[in-house]
């Protein structure tokens, strides 16, 4: 199967939900060691809570990609960090800023403890 191109990914609404839940986290990153620039050498414990989240929510948006597109895990990697630099490139930061700070800080429980499939996800993500 063929890579998918970003407008294809953008287009994903499940994928697009994940992807806005990791850029408004980065968002919240980048104003705290704004804020605290110390926060850089020394991260307290909810910057570091906040990284943590980023990391569940790349890690869950890149086995949506390896899983649905049928590719490994490093192209699926490279497939969400491209589609992260283009959301945080041509969607305002005050659209970005609209995703609840607190609604992305949290996985669904199921998907932290990885007992739902991939393959519902479009479903959890609408209650």
């Amino acid at each position: 199967m063929a890579a998918p191109r970003l407008r294809q990914l953008r287009r994903d609404n499940t994928l697009f939900k994940l992807a806005m839940n990791a850029v408004r986290l980065h968002l919240e990153e980048d104003d705290r060691l704004a804020r605290q620039p110390q926060l850089r050498t020394a991260p307290d414990t909810d910057l570091e809570f906040v990284q943590h989240s980023i990391d569940q929510w790349v890690g869950v948006a890149t086995k949506y990609i390896a899983h649905k597109f049928r590719c490994p895990a490093p192209q699926a990697m490279q497939l969400l960090g491209e589609l992260l630099v283009d959301l945080k490139t041509n969607i305002p930061v005050g659209e970005l800023r609209q995703v609840p700070y607190q609604q992305a800080l949290f996985l669904p429980p199921a998907w932290v403890t990885g007992q739902q499939p991939i393959a519902s996800a479009p479903a959890a993500e609408e209650g």
